[in-house]
């Protein structure tokens, strides 16, 4: 049986480069198609990721935003300090019960410093001074005094608040073994409390 002349006979054994071509370019399409959108996926995740940050997280880039704390925004509320001997202020808003005392100054040459109750005291040696306690109820005044070993000045105050009512007395002293003595005594009404003299 004889070929036909005018066809180009194709070796079965050897494989069409025209199909070999096309299958390799193929590949090569779904690969980038494969890469580009793995890609856009990550991109996508990372900018969601840093969306949903917690707040105050720092971005990995600076991006020009401010890292600042926040300041709170009407409607938030943060907690009063604990008063270290136990009182605190009343619903009314208004100074909880106890004595303050509180000194300030400068005594280059030293100081001595007795306070508290008629009841009894306690002693401090330094400025500025400062000092709470709560009421006695057996109290018949309550006192500072501050004594200049010399030289300097001082100027004391008692702050004395019972059932919402607030007293104060001062005192200064200036120079030489002078003293500052304010002093709160009580009256013979129950929560009387008044500045003694």
């Amino acid at each position: 049986m004889s070929r036909p002349t005018g066809a180009k006979a194709r070796d079965p054994a050897k494989p069409d480069p025209t199909i070999t071509g096309a299958k390799i370019a193929l590949v090569g399409a779904i690969a980038a198609a494969l890469i580009g959108a793995a890609s856009t996926i990550t991109v996508a995740l990372v900018q969601r990721r840093g969306s949903d940050a917690a707040p105050g997280a720092v971005d990995a880039a600076p991006s020009g935003r401010s890292t600042a704390p926040r300041t709170p925004t009407a409607g938030t509320t943060r907690a009063a300090p604990a008063d270290p001997h136990g009182a605190s202020p009343s619903a009314t808003g208004t100074a909880p019960d106890g004595v303050t005392y509180r000194c300030t100054g400068s005594a280059p040459a030293g100081i001595d410093i007795s306070y508290g109750p008629s009841t009894g005291g306690s002693q401090a040696a330094s400025l500025p001074f400062t000092a709470r306690e709560r009421l006695t109820v057996s109290a018949r005044y309550y006192s500072i005094t501050a004594q200049l070993n010399g030289s300097g000045h001082v100027s004391c105050t008692i702050t004395l608040t019972d059932a919402g009512r607030t007293v104060s007395a001062s005192g200064t002293a200036r120079g030489g073994f002078n003293s500052a003595r304010p002093q709160i005594c009580s009256g013979f009404d129950e929560h009387r409390w008044n500045t003694c003299g």
